[in-house]
């Protein structure tokens, strides 16, 4: 009888792998912007009249699902999370099955869990920060650019793990549902319509390869059918042809995320190096047909990528496509092609197997230290009072202008992961953005005029957000005016303490060791 592709081993190894890999605290990174709308949907705090839940919402499937679990408890985003990095797991695993010469025993399933767990374990990346400075193992699960599938929290990028399954499925010859998974990635996140195409691309480039010519035609129409609500949601509501869609393009690309749309600025010696890993994983799938659906996806990728390189001035929302993305399915892919193909070479025994079981031990022990003694996913200590007064404080018509400011960081260049570092803090010679506050809306249930982290999408949104970052900056440079901060709906002003501004008839609402809030009269 053939062994159930779900297996109480493979549960019990994803479970390992969840707990070793770790996830941060809500509200961390990408989430305050992510979470945002679904927060706001239900009706957390007084946030559904901010004014960027407001604005037009690029991920509503996901909003929907994050209102659910806000609706009920917000830690159910944890345990969503902690699904989708099983779920990342158990299609890592199945696709590794599917390499040639991958031992298919207990000790070779084993080995392959350890390895691959410690390609992504918390412990091992806090101890590259430690010793190394750098965040080593990131970059063989990681995209360039800073992107990638799963990341420390949920949001809407996570469900690229739906790519990788994509991967397993073709792996085991079930290209319909490869291409529907790959087309459905899109459903939680438009940056996944180029590289799911990419990808159903290459598939049917495999199929007809074979001369399954129909099979290819069908996988294709499948995918286009499956991808059409997400493209005619992103079409109407963030079309490129707005009339200030190409001054809003330019803002996102090279004022908000050059990080992530500028070439020069991560393409670095770890992004060549990774490029070479991507390489390296390919050779090894020579042969099978998820290897030539993939060469033809990184082909497609890596001659768009040239395209682009040097005109994102001049062409932002190619950049804004980037078609750089895919290299966050093909880094993880790689990791697993290599990990499969070292077993392959020697087949562990029952010593192997031991050793294996032992490291994978070590690794969730370390992952549940992590977690319990609150090392990594640092943020400022430092607000988490200013939160809590905001919880009890802020009402749905008060709206608090924060410290924020455009980053200064057009030396910087790289992609780096601050996961397992202490908070960032912006700087001339870095690629991060200025993080203080960030947590704001989230964390103290409160709303904001404006911060530089959280931005909408839509065109005209977008220079809005640009607008009051303006006038955000130009009041903390100096410009204070209590009749120009009300006309904007500014109801109170958060200033650090030691350097709080003199308005008129402003009364001091609130005061601790780094932060005052002043409400307007």
């Amino acid at each position: 009888m053939a062994r159930p592709v779900l297996s109480l081993e493979a549960v019990l190894l994803a479970v390992a792998f969840a707990v070793a890999h770790t996830q941060s605290p809500l509200y961390y990174s990408n989430q305050n912007q992510y979470l945002l709308h679904g927060a706001a949907l239900a009706r957390h705090g007084s946030l559904s009249t901010d004014w960027l839940a407001t604005t037009t919402d690029p991920t509503p499937l996901f909003s929907a699902l994050a209102a659910g679990a806000f609706a009920l408890h917000p830690f159910l985003l944890q345990v969503a999370h902690f699904a989708l990095l099983m779920g990342y797991f158990l299609a890592a695993r199945r696709l590794a099955r599917a390499v040639p010469g991958m031992p298919d025993s207990r000790a070779g399933r084993l080995a392959f869990a350890a390895l691959f767990t410690a390609a992504h374990a918390a412990l091992l990346r806090w101890a590259s920060v430690r010793i190394a400075g750098v965040d080593y193992p990131w970059y063989l699960q990681a995209g360039l650019a800073a992107q990638y599938l799963i990341g420390p929290g949920v949001q809407p990028s996570a469900f690229g793990v739906l790519l990788l399954a994509a991967c397993a499925a073709l792996a085991h010859g079930r290209a319909r549902t490869a291409c529907a998974l790959a087309a459905l990635t899109c459903w939680f996140h438009a940056t996944y319509l180029l590289p799911a195409a990419l990808v159903v691309a290459g598939t049917m480039y495999a199929l007809a390869r074979e001369g399954n010519w129909r099979i290819a035609l069908k996988c294709g129409v499948l995918a286009l059918v499956l991808v059409v609500p997400p493209v005619a949601y992103s079409l109407w509501h963030f079309s490129p042809f707005d009339s200030a869609s190409a001054e809003a393009q330019r803002v996102l690309a090279l004022v908000r995320i050059p990080h992530h749309c500028v070439v020069a600025r991560w393409f670095d010696g770890v992004a060549a190096a990774q490029v070479a890993w991507v390489a390296l994983g390919l050779f090894l799938l020579r042969g099978t047909a998820l290897g030539r659906a993939l060469v033809v996806a990184a082909l497609g990728g890596t001659l768009l990528t040239l395209a682009v390189a040097g005109r994102e001035a001049d062409a932002p929302g190619f950049a804004l496509a980037f078609p750089w993305r895919v290299s966050v399915l093909l880094v993880p892919v790689a990791t697993i092609a290599v990990c499969a193909k070292l077993l392959a070479l020697k087949p562990p025994g029952a010593r192997g197997a031991a050793l294996a079981g032992a490291a994978l031990g070590a690794l969730v022990t370390g992952g549940v230290c992590v977690t319990a003694f609150g090392i990594g996913y640092g943020t400022v200590k430092e607000e988490d009072a200013l939160y809590a007064w905001a919880r009890e404080y802020a009402g749905p018509a008060d709206v608090f202008l924060i410290p924020t400011a455009f980053p200064k960081v057009s030396s910087g260049r790289g992609a780096v992961s601050n996961t397992f570092a202490p908070p960032p803090r912006a700087n001339p010679d870095t690629n991060q953005i200025p993080v203080d506050l960030q947590r704001f809306r989230l964390a103290g249930g409160a709303r904001l005029y404006v911060d530089f982290k959280s931005v909408p999408y839509a065109a005209s949104e977008v220079l809005e957000w640009q607008r009051r970052m303006r006038f955000a900056v130009e009041t903390y440079g100096g410009a204070w005016s209590v009749d120009a901060l009300k006309r904007e709906g500014v109801t109170h002003v958060v200033a650090p303490a030691r350097k709080v501004p003199a308005l008129a008839l402003a009364a001091e609402v609130y005061r601790d060791a780094a932060y005052v809030v002043l409400r307007l009269p």
